[in-house]
């Protein structure tokens, strides 16, 4: 697999003009790729050092051309993500009932 998924690059060729929001995992230094963006008038929403990788939001056609950036390990779209509840106490009452 690239930098991309075939499928998320296929969507940024196909609107090329569209903001999109992103995260952009890095090689190296967070900072230096902070100082790269700004270079690129890209601006950098959040970095995550945890996990080496910085929120971004820019053109498709940018984000296409991040990935020629050789800091650049992967590059995926920033999406909300949900946790699903998990209540341990059912869990423990369907557990301890015979049928």
């Amino acid at each position: 697999m690239g930098k991309v998924e075939r499928a998320f690059e296929a969507k940024l060729q196909g609107r090329p003009k569209d903001t999109v929001r992103l995260i952009v995992h890095v090689t190296g230094d967070i900072a230096q790729a902070r100082t790269r963006l700004s270079e690129l008038n890209v601006p950098v929403l959040r970095s995550f050092r945890l996990i080496n990788a910085v929120a971004i939001s820019c053109t498709a056609e940018m984000a296409l051309a991040l990935m020629q950036e050789p800091w650049v390990e992967k590059i995926e779209e920033d999406r909300q993500v949900f946790a699903q509840a998990h209540d341990i106490a059912t869990e423990k009452g369907k557990q301890g009932r015979q049928t």
